[in-house]
């Protein structure tokens, strides 16, 4: 009897493991909790982690950097999917890294013990699981103390349930510093061996195990500790041994000479070319911005912009290949710009900060947009190229067409029709249409001929605001935009961010944006200045001469993209052959096809309903013609 009550008294094992699961649930659900709540904190969620991976970074100092934005220092990333990193690329930063990545749930409990006791020690150890390391590098920045460490070991938690391994270890390949200005292994590859793992199949530089053990321990000390100093090489051995992997140019005698840097990693010591040097002009543009928004703020900053590596590469090397000719006229200065009329953001710039450029006939489409919106004109509204004025207005050409349709005269860009448009509708029209727009772009000039025909220089910012703000269908009213975000280093807490903003709702200039997309869209075709435009079928452009052809400009627009290219002549005498912007078609066309995807086929238009009043008439009262 006394056996059975003892038995009934003692718990059974099933009921014991019951319990145990249930806590073990209970354990979960609390952890999953905190780790939400935490990454909602931060502001963390699966897009914004996306874009910081994928984003350059500046270090800025508002107080040094203001007056010397060169100083800042620059993180230039270039984005390598994981398909493209080949294994033992991996298994070098695994194994140099974080051995135990894909087992663990985002942390190691013993080596998360040791790191949490010596933070406050004088030797402060990591410890961290690459997915620690990306909670620091995105999120939670690397104050020491507790609070912080806990806030990554959530974020890490909330990572590891957002995104699956291997896009932790994509994102983690394209995260780090890896010194000289680079950042993740795809920049590093290129500036220390000239190498790019996108290019496998065509290029001189193969990778070897010893390139990729000598890029893996960069991670861990990557401003002295990279592949240029003797150190790298070394740690580069020994993990190639751990590994079970021989090395071939990193032999235990060759890794004593002071000298191999130089062999091993020639490229990183050739001078030009650099990453940074590309990224300086949209560094000083972030940087004056930053200025602007947030004054002397004495916080370090950690800064993303819409700035894009690749496309970078894309536009210099246009330039480049096509800008001989330029040169050889005697157009010694380029401004250039790329928008991503999605964002609004730029994606590429050749430009110092407040750039201004005479516009010339780049002005004449927002010119139009007055009797497009307010009286109903359309590309069939007749207009005249006749002489007007004392002494009359000249085409490049020497020569008048008489009768026109507005569209022809856009495509040709015919100056007397927008002279006398101008005369009939007055800038207040053309400048009340663009406030509306929500931009700054005004037309400038002392006289009429001046402002219709862009003699006057304009602020390059407003005028690619103009333009994309058109290109977008309003979509993005507040462009061109230079910084995604700033951010405490210390706690990476947001302190300025730019988004695109749509410009009010206008149903009446929607419809003429519509117009002038397809007005636009004959400027690339048979007979348009910018014919030989048209990498894909649908390709809006204006260009622009002015100053007696001194300076010259390009504009074109997709729904993806607005491309500026404008070249001048700092001295007028050096000028030996005057040149139209038809000569920058070459480059503006070559820069577009490399920009778009394969297949690219959105098309022009704003798919806007045409504003008809009472009676069937225009807004004003006036037939659409």
């Amino acid at each position: 009897m006394g056996v059975e009550t003892e038995r009934r008294r003692r718990p059974s094992a099933s009921l014991v493991l019951a319990k145990l699961l249930l806590l073990a649930l209970c354990a979960l659900a609390l952890t999953y909790a905190w780790a939400n709540d935490v990454a909602k904190r931060y502001g963390a969620t699966r897009e914004t982690t996306i874009a910081r991976v994928h984003a350059n970074k500046l270090v800025v100092r508002l107080p040094a950097d203001r007056a010397a934005p060169w100083n800042a220092s620059t993180e230039e990333v270039m984005y390598v999917s994981y398909d493209d990193v080949p294994q033992v690329m991996r298994e070098a930063i695994l194994a140099s890294e974080d051995a135990w990545f894909e087992v663990h749930p985002g942390f190691n409990p013993v080596a998360l013990g040791k790191a949490l006791v010596s933070q406050f020690s004088a030797d402060p150890r990591g410890g961290s699981t690459i997915t620690q390391q990306l909670a620091k590098q995105l999120y939670t920045g690397s104050r020491r103390d507790y609070a912080r460490k806990l806030d990554e070991l959530a974020i890490a938690i909330w990572l590891e349930m957002t995104f699956s391994k291997r896009e932790l270890l994509e994102f983690y390949v394209n995260t780090p510093f890896m010194g000289n200005g680079t950042k993740g292994i795809e920049a590093a590859a290129r500036y220390y061996f000239d190498y790019s793992f996108k290019k496998v199949g065509w290029q001189a530089t193969r990778l070897t195990p010893d390139m990729a053990a000598s890029l893996a321990v960069t991670i861990k000390n990557p401003t002295h500790g990279n592949p240029t100093e003797p150190g790298n090489l070394r740690e580069a051995r020994r993990l190639l041994l751990s590994m079970g992997i021989e090395p071939t140019v990193l032999s235990a005698s060759a890794v004593t000479g002071e000298g191999l840097p130089r062999r091993f990693a020639a490229p990183a010591f050739r001078d030009g070319g650099r990453l940074a040097d590309q990224f300086a002009p949209m560094r000083d543009l972030a940087v004056a911005r930053l200025g602007a928004a947030l004054g002397n703020d004495a916080r370090d900053l950690d800064v993303t912009t819409f700035y894009s590596s690749e496309i970078q590469l894309y536009l210099e090397r246009a330039v480049a290949t096509y800008s001989g000719r330029l040169e050889a006229a005697g157009y010694d200065r380029l401004t250039a710009a790329v928008v991503d009329n999605r964002t609004g953001g730029v994606k590429a710039i050749l430009a110092p900060p407040a750039a201004r450029i005479y516009p010339g006939s780049a002005m004449k489409p927002f010119l139009a947009l007055c009797p497009i919106v307010e009286w109903g004109w359309s590309g069939r509204t007749p207009v005249e190229d006749e002489p007007v004025g004392t002494p009359p207005v000249a085409n490049h050409d020497k020569r008048y067409l008489g009768r026109i349709p507005l569209v022809e005269a856009m495509a040709k860009s015919r100056n007397p029709p927008f002279v006398t448009l101008l005369d009939r509708f007055g800038a207040a029209c053309a400048d009340a249409v663009l406030a509306r727009m929500d931009t700054e772009l005004r037309l400038k000039g002392d006289t009429k001929r001046a402002m219709a025909l862009g003699a006057e220089p304009v602020d390059l910012m407003a005028l690619l605001d103009a333009y994309v703000t058109l290109a977008s269908c309003g979509r993005v009213s507040n462009g061109p935009l230079l910084v995604e975000e700033a951010r405490d280093r210390r706690t990476q807490a947001v302190l300025f961010a730019e988004t695109a903003e749509p410009m009010p709702a206008d149903p009446e200039l929607l419809d003429g944006f519509d117009r002038l997309h397809a007005i636009l869209a004959e400027v690339t075709g048979p007979g348009g200045t910018a014919d030989g435009s048209r990498f894909v079928r649908e390709v809006a452009a204006k260009t622009g001469t002015a100053d007696d052809n001194r300076q010259i400009t390009l504009v074109t627009f997709t729904p993806a993209y607005t491309v500026l290219v404008s070249a001048g002549a700092s001295d007028p005498r050096r000028i030996r052959t005057r040149l139209s912007s038809h000569a920058l078609v070459p480059l503006v066309r070559n820069l577009n096809a490399n920009i778009h995807p394969d297949g690219f086929k959105a098309s022009l238009g704003c798919a806007a309903p045409r504003v008809v009043a009472e009676g069937g008439g225009s807004r004003t009262g006036r037939a659409a013609r």
